[in-house]
């Protein structure tokens, strides 16, 4: 795994990419630093069950993989695929999950290409929309503990991520007279937060407290209708505020 300041600004860059290709670019280099060859996310408009449910997927998946991973009834009938749908907590799982669930010729079928063990977490957004992000490997995962859990958090942080660009790229153009108004110092402490800068770098650069730089993001992000800072920053990116 990388340096944890690399690996930071990997995940910014994902969230900020300007076309498609460098968000699956840079989706896939930052998995690879996490220690994970292989990821595939989904946007989903509906649930995987909706006869008219709208899948749009992106990753590296292994062009000798990709009709079966297109395979809307082969996604129905995956065991992680099931579990994400009923639980809003990460997964992790191995050739056992998908014997525990009478799948295992599903297991058998994607393990030459590389999806032997993984973890996957699912997103929601406004909409009836949701974002799942998997990320696989061959090596087994670690036994539960620290280094399991910097691993979940890790692909946690980049879904985040990885959910607002894949929104922004793969939906309608956010305008910038769609958006609340923002007052200036919440643009300025956004702004700075697009940076990579912390609450407490951002209040001695502006001047103020880390009380108030805070309770400027929690009033942007209030408006903004979403549930972090970094939401918030790629919101207003899409709409060119920032």
């Amino acid at each position: 795994m990388g340096k944890p300041e690399m690996i930071y600004q990997q995940l910014i860059d994902v969230g900020l990419s300007d076309d498609f290709d460098s968000f699956e670019r840079r989706l896939v280099a930052t998995a690879d630093a996490l220690g994970f060859p292989i990821i595939s996310g989904v946007l989903m408009r509906g649930l995987l069950h909706d006869p008219d449910v709208r899948i749009t997927s992106l990753g590296n998946t292994p062009e000798g993989y990709l009709a079966v991973a297109k395979d809307l009834g082969e996604a129905r009938r995956d065991p992680v695929m099931a579990q994400l749908m009923t639980q809003s907590v990460p997964i992790t799982y191995d050739q056992a999950t998908y014997a525990a669930a009478g799948a295992g010729d599903i297991w058998e079928g994607q393990a030459p290409y590389g999806y032997k063990t993984g973890i996957a977490v699912k997103l929601h957004l406004p909409g009836n929309k949701h974002f799942l992000l998997g990320v696989d490997r061959e090596e087994a995962l670690p036994a539960p503990g620290a280094q399991l859990m910097q691993l979940v958090a890790g692909l946690q942080l980049l879904a985040a991520h990885a959910m607002t660009a894949a929104d922004r790229l793969l939906g309608p153009h956010i305008e910038h007279k769609d958006l609340p108004k923002l007052t200036r110092r919440e643009l300025d402490v956004l702004s700075w937060t697009s940076q990579g800068k912390t609450a407490w770098e951002v209040s001695v650069i502006l001047g103020m407290s880390e009380k108030t730089v805070n309770f400027h993001l929690g009033n942007a992000m209030r408006k903004l209708g979403v549930s972090s800072k970094h939401q918030a920053v790629l919101k207003c990116v899409a709409a060119g505020l920032l």
